[in-house]
């Protein structure tokens, strides 16, 4: 299906039509940093594919366009990151420089030439969706493995399904902040912020993202392996609470235990000031119980989040969500700070 069936003049070559690209393009709302930076104009360009990125946090392309008076103008653009765009089937391989592609999405609102790029369409008439409702061309039915064959249980690689991925920050927004963490918010920069900077987040953030997930068991001890700036989370599995010595980090100190198949994970002394990535801020007094529910044919984890912290939240805060078995690994993230055009 193509969202925009109006053809190209041969001296139009930046188009804005924002009313039916809107009516036939379900945008997916994501508490990402990126979105900040653009507005809802939505712009089309066509032009010579100069460069490509194939980077996280977000993929880029360059693009030369020769604008209405007849100059060439080079146009930045910015995408999901890796690993959404390869479960979508996209893959660098499909970006030949020197191609002529046409390229819809939403202009910078600070910097000029810049564009979130939502829907490419290549020579030959694919269309790659590159944000928003990528989530469509994932085909998880076609890949989920046979579980409860491989016996595995909760030790294995688990992915979002298709139908949450789009809705993962959408489950943090109704929940019941206090009137100063919600005002503390305008005081986030959107523009210089651990996000931005590529810097690995801390609990229980990290576990609020649509990227893999990895269970490796290690005796007395359980890691928690994640793509999301390649980070490894440690639960001890001797310990109910953590040492009266025992250091305060980001990531906090999680004890685990077993309720039958499922594993409940206890997180305390964890010194992250940020509950999101929009500013929400929390506090040392955080404390996190994670519930990781395997169903009997081993293909699904049911994941319940409960946060309690006076500072954030009126009352204790719950996140569920689940995860499936799709037999994916858990690639390198190796983030790279910086903006299209910077």
């Amino acid at each position: 299906m193509k969202y925009i069936n109006a053809a190209f003049g041969k001296s139009e070559r930046i188009i804005r039509s924002a009313s039916i690209i809107l009516l036939a393009f379900p945008i997916i709302t994501q508490a990402h940093h990126s979105t900040a930076f653009y507005s809802e104009e939505i712009v089309e360009l066509e032009g010579e594919l100069v460069g490509v990125e194939w980077r996280n946090p977000h993929v880029t392309w360059q693009l030369m366009v020769t604008s209405n008076a007849g100059e060439e103008e080079l146009w930045f653009l910015e995408a999901a990151s890796r690993y959404p765009l390869q479960r979508a089937g996209v893959s660098r391989d499909l970006f030949v420089i020197g191609e002529h592609v046409r390229v819809v999405g939403k202009k910078s609102r600070r910097e000029g030439n810049v564009m979130l790029a939502t829907n490419m369409f290549l020579p030959k008439g694919r269309e790659l969706l590159l944000w928003g409702n990528i989530a469509v061309q994932f085909g998880d039915a076609s890949r989920s493995v046979d579980a409860a064959r491989e016996n595995r249980g909760i030790f294995r690689v688990w992915s979002t399904p298709a139908e949450l991925f789009p809705d993962i920050q959408r489950r943090l927004s109704d929940l019941p902040y206090t009137p100063q963490a919600i005002a503390a918010r305008t005081q986030w920069n959107p523009i210089n912020n651990f996000v931005t900077r590529c810097e690995q987040e801390g609990m229980p953030r990290i576990m609020v993202n649509p990227h893999p997930f990895e269970f490796i068991d290690r005796g007395d001890t359980i890691t928690l392996r994640m793509e999301l700036y390649d980070i490894e989370r440690t639960i001890d599995m001797t310990r109910s609470e953590p040492a009266e010595d025992e250091p305060w980090s980001h990531l906090g100190y999680s004890v685990g235990r077993w309720q039958g198949d499922s594993l409940v994970v206890t997180t305390t002394r964890v010194d992250w000031p940020f509950f999101d990535n929009i500013g929400t801020p929390q506090s040392k007094d955080v404390e996190i119980v994670e519930t990781f529910a395997l169903n009997d044919e081993q293909g699904r984890i049911d994941l319940h989040i409960t946060v309690t912290d006076p500072d954030t939240f009126l009352e204790p805060a719950t996140i569920i969500g689940y995860w499936i078995a799709l037999g994916e690994s858990v690639p390198q993230y190796d983030c790279q700070p910086g903006r299209p055009g910077a």
